[in-house]
């Protein structure tokens, strides 16, 4: 379960609930929100790593925009054979929760769709802005046309682990947002790949990550406090090596994660944005 809010975090995240005005779901995220920041000195780096690998990349003048809807670099990819598969995998899961769902299918499917976003900045700003309307609109049809497109863009992002402990939360406070436990076992479903992806000792045996925050969320999971990171390309392969105490054991160690998905797809974004993208960037 996630921890309780702590006094610094609250004055940051928690919205007064106030009965005679409108409900805000973030207030009812507090715990995510909280949860994801955690490790907020480890994203720190990595963002700031990722800032200096797409610097390099770009040729300098770096100004790193969110992927949006209205950027096309993934018109580029050649990938959407997948996004039927991944709709019906997550037809799937909503209808039935397979007890032998593929977890790790479903993510990657997921890393090859039009709509994959690594970071989900954007995702997750949408489906507040629709939630604040199902929540608070006096017209019913207004309302529940917001709870079709929240519930549409939850399942266009089910394998993004931020976007379902997004949904997790407001499902425990409203039904209307879904069954909740159903977001407990896609979570644990999702951190449980992720976990099982690798041993993280070598670089052949790295965890893989397919969105930004699986990484923050894996230390979380694993017990692992960084001391030191390193962001490395090689060729086409893009990973993490950072060295950790395991704050279960005290080991100290190393652990590999490896980056290329979402890091390729950022470096092919800002590519785009600069107009010299290259077809076929992630599975040269």
């Amino acid at each position: 379960s996630a921890p309780a809010s702590s006094p610094k975090s609250s004055s940051k995240l928690t919205l007064i609930k106030n009965s005679k005005g409108p409900v805000n779901p973030a207030f009812f995220i507090g715990r995510f929100k909280y949860y994801r920041g955690k490790m907020g000195v480890m994203r720190h780096i990595f963002y700031y790593s990722l800032f200096l690998i797409l610097s390099s990349v770009s040729g300098g003048g770096f100004a790193y925009a969110q992927p949006t809807s209205e950027v096309k670099a993934t018109d580029y990819r050649q990938s959407y054979l997948a996004n039927p598969y991944y709709n019906q995998m997550a037809t799937e899961a909503l209808e039935h929760k397979p007890p032998r769902f593929d977890f790790m299918k479903f993510r990657s499917y997921y890393s090859q769709t039009r709509q994959y976003d690594p970071m989900g900045t954007r995702i997750l700003k949408d489906l507040d802005e629709l939630a604040f309307i199902v929540m608070n609109d006096d017209d019913p049809e207004r309302a529940a046309t917001a709870l079709f497109g929240y519930k549409t863009l939850v399942k266009d992002h089910l394998a993004h682990i931020d976007v379902v402990l997004h949904a997790l939360a407001l499902a425990r406070e409203d039904r209307r947002f879904g069954d909740y436990k159903f977001y407990q076992w896609v979570r644990d479903g999702l951190m449980n790949t992720v976990v099982i992806s690798g041993d993280g000792y070598t670089l052949a045996g790295a965890y893989d990550v397919i969105t930004l925050s699986e990484e923050t969320m894996l230390f979380n999971r694993m017990g692992f406090q960084q001391i030191d990171s390193q962001m490395v390309k090689e060729s086409i392969v893009y990973y993490n090596m950072h060295d950790i105490v395991d704050v279960n054991t005290g080991e100290k160690r190393a652990v590999f994660v490896n980056t290329s998905i979402p890091m390729r797809y950022l470096e092919a974004l800002e590519k785009d944005r600069k107009g010299g993208f290259l077809p076929g960037w992630q599975w040269q």
